[in-house]
């Protein structure tokens, strides 16, 4: 079946207030709460992408990416492009996409996502802790981090048409998807869409494995 992703944006002083064990099944229980009210259950079936608040907590948030239906692969095929098509982009967009995609799904040249399960990737710790928090998932980033995420974006974002003729001609790492360019550009704008929501709450980013 493969690998899926929860994306979720939390509140990192709330998480903070946590043992650092219990983290993870905290964020795992607000996204999927053993028992939902009929409202709050018919509030997430509708739901079809975008932010979906949680039933049970004012403290995070799980962003729904319109079309993957939660597999991680779609964000595999898009690290993988970029790693194909970067060497064509123009240096200030490749170095804007680099540090955005890179704090996101993309783990360097040549490096592109697959390994980022099997080595977590790396975020500031909290405060409290003896040792920065580091559990098996598939996004950490901190508030602190996030904003260079959003800088990078905002650079990035009005130029994403520059990609079309690279996409088209080198980006053999979309290959397995049924998808277009612009299926691959709509993705990368979601995420757009994630860090820039996550900033103005000034919340972290964790990505679920499941």
């Amino acid at each position: 079946m493969g690998l899926d992703i929860t994306v979720v944006m939390a509140d990192w002083e709330h998480l903070a207030r946590m043992p650092a064990g219990e983290r993870l099944e905290a964020l795992t229980d607000a996204v999927y709460p053993s028992f939902r009210c009929a409202p709050c259950e018919e509030a997430d079936l509708a739901a079809q992408g975008g932010w979906v608040g949680t039933c049970r907590s004012k403290w995070c948030a799980e962003y729904r990416f319109f079309g993957t239906t939660g597999s991680y692969s779609w964000h595999v095929h898009l690290a993988n492009a970029w790693d194909d098509m970067r060497a064509s982009a123009e240096p200030g967009l490749r170095g804007a996409l680099d540090c955005f995609l890179g704090g996101l799904v993309w783990d360097g040249p040549g490096g592109g996502a697959a390994d980022r399960y099997d080595a977590p990737p790396s975020a500031g710790g909290f405060p409290d802790d003896p040792a920065p928090w580091r559990p098996r998932v598939l996004l950490l980033r901190a508030p602190d981090e996030v904003p260079e995420l959003v800088r990078a974006w905002e650079l990035a974002a009005p130029r994403l048409e520059e990609l079309r003729e690279p996409f088209d001609t080198e980006a053999a790492g979309w290959a397995a998807r049924p998808g277009t360019f612009d299926d691959a550009v709509g993705l990368i704008r979601e995420w757009g869409e994630v860090v820039t929501r996550a900033r103005a709450r000034g919340w972290g980013l964790v990505g679920l494995p499941f």
